[in-house]
């Protein structure tokens, strides 16, 4: 069997930088055996190529027109030979793929050829090693779709990424800790966190509260996360189908509409692309949701980061590292500090003992417009913990917000401690600043236990 197509060089690689998001398995236990696959034919009349990278639980795809096509059907081209295409100028590339019958079976053999001389005539694998994902999508779209503002998932995942277990911790926890996951209100237990963003490696918790993520619920493994990360970077707008064992990630383009005469109309047209990242799902998620009220937060403290970061740095000197404890001290009217108020760390072990310089703080007001309890406080945390939530915070202030827990005969006292942060997103989903006009607001909130 013979086939052949003609298309533009720069058609098919935009098409490899999509489905290049997954990195294709191996086929056969030889070595460099990972390949793409071409489906090509007749689509509204006109001749079309999808291609398709597969991993063991992820796949890719992205089409492009061909400008001529001999016959239909499936070739593969290994994937290591792409950087061939990758080489040629931007004319016009032939490829033949041909299927002849051998003594010993079936034998692949696939040609290319270029306008501006390249040639390329060397075997490939069996094309019915690599299924295509087009029936299950097909299947997904019927269950209808999610749209999300690109941007902001993409921002919520990359800033959720770090709290997620890592591979320390793996076996020791539930696989459910695995999980981002953004509630809706399909589950009762969960219905009060819609439109929140949240995962927790079972000692951290980060929250991405959205209004564009109310009554969408998703999920996603971790291991997939860098990759829809990844594919959410090459995307102009996102939609998302949930399948029975997959779900799918579509890039959506935008488009300027123009009149009948070819002039702008200042109106944005969206078209649903057939680029498209899938992910398997795992069973595994989050079914119940907590966020106590901020109204519950005795002390809201507000330090500059990178003065904070500095004097944990300073009370680490001592720290035994199979403890990693600093003790968190803050002071309401600090005498030695003029009188106003202050956090410091200090570190106490049997060889020495070291305590920060005081960090100025300003006091704010609660939910319920009460200020900071006027009370000094101090409790233990675990320092790589509490580091991330101060470091990762965003602009150059924090607001720590520490909500102790009284001692009682059920209770073991200590504190439970957040960071807080409201984040600006243009329309496009960048990161408002300056004069950017705000489109939306988003809350991000980093949480912690202390440590006793």
């Amino acid at each position: 069997m013979t086939m052949k197509i003609t298309f533009k060089a720069s058609n098919l690689l935009e098409a490899l930088s999509f489905v290049g998001t997954v990195e294709p398995r191996a086929l056969t236990a030889q070595q460099h055996s990972a390949a793409y696959l071409f489906n090509c034919k007749m689509a509204d009349g006109k001749p079309y190529c999808h291609v398709f990278s597969r991993s063991d639980n992820q796949v890719a795809r992205a089409g492009f027109e061909l400008e001529e096509l001999e016959g239909e059907g499936l070739f593969t081209l290994p994937s290591k030979h792409a950087d061939l295409i990758r080489e040629i100028p931007d004319d016009t590339v032939t490829m033949e793929s041909k299927t002849e019958d051998k003594s010993d079976g079936e034998a692949y053999m696939l040609s290319i050829r270029s306008t501006s001389g390249t040639k390329y005539d060397h075997s490939t694998f069996n094309p019915r090693l690599v299924t295509p994902c087009d029936k299950e999508f097909d299947a997904a779209v019927k269950n209808g779709s999610v749209t999300y503002n690109v941007g902001i998932l993409r921002e919520a995942l990359s800033m959720a990424s770090p709290f997620l277990p890592g591979a320390d911790k793996k076996g020791d926890i539930g696989e459910h800790f695995n999980t981002i996951q953004i509630f809706d209100q399909s589950n009762p237990e969960c219905a009060k966190g819609d439109g929140h963003l949240f995962c927790s490696d079972a000692a951290r918790a980060f929250f991405f509260e959205a209004e564009e993520f109310k009554n969408k619920g998703f999920s996603i493994h971790q291991k997939h996360v860098g990759k829809l990360t990844e594919f959410l970077g090459k995307c102009d707008g996102v939609r998302i189908y949930r399948g029975t064992s997959q779900s799918f990630a579509v890039n959506v383009k935008t488009e300027k509409v123009k009149d009948a005469e070819g002039k702008e109309t200042g109106e944005v047209r969206e078209i649903e692309s057939d680029q498209l990242f899938a992910w398997n799902h795992d069973t595994k998620a989050h079914t119940r949701f907590a966020y106590y009220s901020l109204a519950r937060d005795k002390y809201v403290i507000i330090a500059p980061k990178s003065t904070l970061l500095k004097a944990l740095n300073q009370a680490k000197i001592l720290i035994d590292q199979k403890m990693d404890k600093v003790k968190l001290v803050y002071t309401h009217q600090n005498t030695a500090f003029g009188g106003g108020h202050s956090l410091h760390f200090g570190s106490n072990e049997s060889a020495g003992k070291v305590e920060s310089f005081f960090v100025p703080t300003d006091d704010s007001k609660r939910e319920d417009d009460r200020t900071t309890d006027e009370k000094d406080f101090e409790c233990f945390v675990n320092l790589d913990h509490f580091k991330s939530i101060i470091d990762r915070a965003i602009g150059n202030q924090v607001e720590l917000r520490i909500s102790p827990i009284v001692k009682d005969d059920v209770r073991r006292g200590g504190a439970m401690i957040r960071t807080i942060d409201d984040v600006p997103f243009d329309a496009n989903g960048k990161v408002a600043s300056g004069e950017t006009p705000v489109r939306f607001k988003c809350k991000v909130t980093r949480f912690m236990p202390s440590m006793l």
